[in-house]
């Protein structure tokens, strides 16, 4: 059993070694400083249960490195994931604005079509009614609505090819 005297004893003699053989392993002084904290907290905290046999310098080092270790593994993973939700976030950033500017030259080539195309394809698409239905809102033949609506299509297509394999599905 450690007590108060003696452990300040042992903090006092050890101290400035420890710090340096901790500075060996993180590198920077100030990290190394809070490894050897928590290496003389943790053995003040389990003084009733810690049986040290051999030197307590040899205990000290054999802590210190262990821990600087551990920390060092910690940062490393912590880094990686930091890394991981960067790129996550960037593609996200960089989808959204890509879908922007998709829905942009969308807009602009369904606004250059001629009206009644437009009318029939906006009606078909995006308010996703049957050719008949559209026929009977427009006053017009099914066969008008195909017509328009192929006409539409080919426009479109020709306007947004280089854009078809993101399209896919969406409008044609």
């Amino acid at each position: 059993m450690l007590e108060l005297q003696s452990f300040e004893s042992l903090f006092r003699e050890n101290h400035a070694q420890c710090v340096a053989f901790a500075t060996h392993y993180m590198g920077d002084s100030h990290a190394a400083e809070e490894v050897v904290q928590q290496v003389f907290l943790r053995l003040w905290e389990k003084r009733d249960s810690i049986t040290i046999t051999g030197p307590v310098k040899a205990y000290l080092f054999s802590a210190i490195r262990n821990t600087a270790i551990s920390q060092w593994r910690k940062e490393t993973v912590r880094a990686d994931r930091e890394t991981h939700y960067s790129t996550i976030r960037d593609t996200a950033t960089e989808a959204t604005d890509q879908a922007r500017e998709l829905e942009r030259l969308y807009q602009q080539a369904l606004d250059r079509l001629p009206e009644r195309c437009r009318e029939v394809f906006v009606l078909s698409r995006q308010q996703q009614m049957k050719y008949a239905e559209i026929a009977a809102t427009l006053d017009i033949s099914v066969k008008t609505v195909e017509n328009h609506m192929g006409k539409a299509l080919r426009i479109l297509h020709q306007e947004l090819k280089e854009y078809l394999p993101l399209l896919t599905g969406f409008l044609f």
